[in-house]
């Protein structure tokens, strides 16, 4: 009994060591979230803390921690160990990862967006297919109605980094011919041969890789 009980004192030893550790590892700044209760719907890509991986600026990484990624405020928010309150990054994030989908900034300021804004990496390749995954506030207001109803809204924009730069992009054939225009020939060929859907973004990562394998 009195190793089972000196087992479990040293396993919340451990925890708490881990957890003072973590917080010592990650410099995070305390927020106060912002309520949006007169808003329907979520600011956040996930409403739940999903685990993921960062790298920061300076280079640091950090693997499988507790993320949020406001797609409503651009910012990426970690989990505080001790209360489970929302913490940001001291040291700006480069990259990170969610659920399998990789999240990337640096790239050329364009329509509303920053070189701090995050792109999904669709097809990371010489020439780059990004996703902006962001929401707005849409209001609404009925007829006759002295009410206004506010809800989030999901929007996407694809674009294409390409020779250092950011261009619009809209999956079709008309827009890949135009990208790839060195080689439309070939792509005109490739994209035949593949029956390629431009709704799938599987298959536009085998036009961008084909491109690059030319």
């Amino acid at each position: 009994m009195k190793t089972f009980n000196f087992t479990i004192l040293l396993l919340l030893f451990i925890n708490g060591v881990s957890k003072a550790q973590f917080l010592q590892d990650i410099q995070g700044r305390v927020i106060t979230e912002q309520s949006y209760t007169d808003v329907i719907g979520s600011p956040f890509l996930n409403d739940a803390f999903v685990n993921g991986n960062v790298i920061l600026t300076n280079g640091v990484k950090f693997q499988s921690i507790a993320l949020k990624y406001s797609s409503y405020n651009d910012e990426l928010f970690f989990k505080n160990p001790k209360d489970e309150s929302l913490l940001s990054f001291v040291v700006p994030v480069k990259s990170f990862e969610l659920l399998w989908q990789m999240y990337i900034n640096g790239f050329p300021a364009i329509d509303n967006f920053t070189e701090n804004s995050f792109y999904e990496l669709i097809a990371n390749s010489s020439v780059k297919l990004l996703l902006k995954n962001y929401k707005t506030i849409l209001e609404n207001k009925a007829y006759n109605s002295a009410s206004t109803e506010k809800k989030f809204e999901d929007n996407k924009i694809y674009y294409v980094f390409k020779d250092g730069k950011m261009k619009r992009f809209k999956p079709s054939k008309k827009d890949l011919m135009e990208t790839f225009a060195d080689k439309s020939s070939e792509i005109d060929v490739f994209l035949k041969k593949e029956k390629v859907d431009f709704k799938n973004n599987a298959d536009l990562v085998k036009v961008f890789e084909y491109y690059s394998s030319l």
